[in-house]
């Protein structure tokens, strides 16, 4: 039996691997409901980016888009992918236009464990992605952005503007589209999003074994 059991963690975690090391996290994103220009609600806003004026994108319209840490023999990296929904603003809580995107973004360096997340500073133009739009294939490249403290990303289960909570997943940083890091105009430019624990596929394969093992026992 322990042999079974052994087969089947190493499957798992056969599994769990990929491009970007050893997957040890996952997460599913939703808009966060604090965000400034709410409503719409968004999890990440890119004002005066795709054009002049406020511009906001739900990530929880298409409720599709995974956060994904990994471990690289020790390097850490952090991706977000998915589809977004949202464009232009107006003054009366709607879109001046809106179209989807896919958003493929990873943070390849510098990214430190924190014990309850995950942060990235210092700027380094390999932080970064694409977001295309759906409609005309238009394609938008991202890096991240440091504040004037150096922080780029965070990524921790602290509450953050959640009222009365200290410990679910938010994740908050800058962006911009200017590849040496520098500001993308007026406005703002972030992150700001909540998340939820997606299960291990390695943990779900052990408990499916662990529940036949029970049943055998007891026959």
């Amino acid at each position: 039996m322990n042999t079974i059991i052994a087969s089947a963690a190493l499957a798992a975690t056969t599994m769990a691997a990929s491009a970007g090391g050893l997957l040890i996290g996952e997460f599913k994103l939703g808009d966060h409901p604090d965000g400034n220009q709410n409503p719409p609600p968004y999890g990440l806003r890119l004002d005066n980016v795709m054009g002049p004026g406020v511009a906001t994108f739900s990530i929880g319209h298409h409720n599709d888009t995974i956060l994904s840490v990994y471990d690289d023999g020790g390097v850490i990296s952090i991706n977000i992918k998915g589809t977004l929904f949202g464009g232009l603003i107006n003054d009366v809580g709607g879109y001046v236009s809106a179209d989807d995107y896919t958003i493929d973004f990873t943070y390849n360096l510098n990214v430190t464990d924190e014990g309850n997340g995950w942060e990235v500073n210092t700027f380094d133009a390999a932080n970064a992605g694409t977001m295309v739009n759906m409609t005309t294939l238009e394609s938008t490249t991202l890096y991240g952005k440091d504040n004037a403290a150096g922080l780029v990303f965070s990524f921790l289960a602290d509450g953050h503007r959640l009222d009365g909570d200290n410990s679910s997943w938010v994740g908050r940083g800058w962006v911009t589209d200017n590849a040496d890091g520098s500001a993308a105009g007026s406005g703002s430019q972030d992150w700001l999003f909540t998340a939820t624990t997606i299960p291990a596929p390695g943990a779900l394969a052990l408990l499916g074994l662990g529940g036949m093992v029970s049943v055998r026992r007891r026959r």
